[in-house]
């Protein structure tokens, strides 16, 4: 597929599945959206979180980028943990979990630009045979993740809640460019047993991981915070849909050009 001089690359961001009255249905929050449009300059399109879904690696010649977003559900421990106790780690979506893992690999196999939020970081995690806390809130070890309460307004929610710890001379240091940053706090689970092949890019202050990179990938960054959520109002998170997009766009002249 040969791409036009006219044309923005194209960004695939994993769908989740929701239940729109009694039937499932793929949904993407439109922060997102907005925030690689307008920030990172890519079109988007939608890839359905589907159990066994056939034709990924066809989707994948396709696309130019990858944007796995946060969510409502959380990975099923029976892919790090079997022994877990699973009703601790609820609510699930296993059509997310089937095509997250197996599209992380992939993708990152082909050196695909990704780009993983709060839910996606996790899933990059156990991609790499990571592991998961069960719930950061209810332990003496993470004092710093306690904004989310529910019914909360948005402001408050996505409001910025501790500081970011960035790793000096890593990747996130060099496309960010600045310190200090603080950020938002909207997760339960975080990342326990760190993945083969990842590196930590930058902590909490209560030690909890907050971004990480892929070894060896010209880019494929997750950060567990929400930087798409008024993201054209934050320095950060313009500096960092900014690079993905950098990235997405340099991918997209390799592929045009095979």
């Amino acid at each position: 597929m040969t791409a036009s001089k006219t044309s923005r690359p194209i960004v695939g961001i994993l769908g989740n599945r929701i239940y729109d009255g009694l039937l499932p249905t793929q949904a993407v929050d439109e922060k997102y959206l907005h925030a690689a449009i307008e920030l990172a300059d890519v079109d988007v399109v939608i890839i359905p979180s589907l159990e066994n879904l056939s034709g990924m690696e066809n989707i994948l010649d396709r696309l130019d980028g990858v944007l796995l977003t946060g969510a409502a559900t959380n990975v099923h421990p029976k892919y790090f943990d079997p022994e877990a106790d699973q009703d601790s780690y609820k609510p699930f979506d296993a059509g997310r979990d089937d095509a997250a893992l197996k599209l992380i690999r992939s993708v990152c196999d082909r050196d695909i630009p990704l780009l993983a939020i709060c839910r996606g970081i996790q899933e990059i995690n156990v991609a790499f045979g990571g592991s998961l806390y069960a719930n950061i809130a209810t332990d003496d070890e993470h004092h710093c993740h306690t904004t989310w309460v529910s019914g909360a307004p948005l402001e408050q929610l996505y409001g910025p809640a501790h500081d970011l710890l960035v790793t000096p001379g890593g990747s996130l240091e060099t496309l960010t460019r600045q310190e200090p940053f603080k950020v938002n706090s909207l997760h339960v689970q975080a990342i326990e047993r760190l993945g083969e092949g990842l590196t930590v890019e930058a902590r909490a202050p209560d030690g909890a991981i907050e971004a990480i990179s892929v070894q060896g990938c010209t880019f494929s960054m997750g950060v567990q915070w929400h930087p798409e959520f008024q993201a054209s109002e934050n320095e950060l998170s313009r500096s960092l849909f900014s690079a993905f997009g950098s990235a997405v766009r340099a991918y997209s002249q390799k592929r045009a050009a095979r």
